[in-house]
């Protein structure tokens, strides 16, 4: 796949997340994934995205795998929000059962 369709998918999921239509933006960002599985701002976006539907631990490993691929020296400080919040939703959803 060309590089311009690649940026065309990650505009839509973005466009997506904006518009509150995360599940859209996921299918979206997981296919641009497989195409760029080393793309930082991919799993961020994937991160907030599984935030949104009440997927915490998807979300936590995006987050993680956000920091594997980020250059040394990055501003991490939104994916350590998403995850931090991320982190809050997976205790509350295991103290609910």
């Amino acid at each position: 796949m060309d590089k311009s369709l690649r940026q065309w998918l990650f505009s839509q999921a973005t466009y997506y997340l904006e518009y509150l239509q995360p599940c859209k933006s996921i299918a979206l960002l997981e296919a641009v994934r497989r195409l760029e599985p080393n793309n930082p701002d991919v799993h961020r976006m994937l991160s907030y995205a599984y935030l949104k539907v009440d997927k915490p631990e998807e979300s936590i490993k995006s987050a993680d795998r956000f920091m594997q691929c980020v250059k040394p020296n990055t501003d991490v400080r939104a994916i350590k929000w998403i995850k931090g919040r991320a982190l809050l939703k997976q205790k509350k959803q295991t103290a609910d059962f």
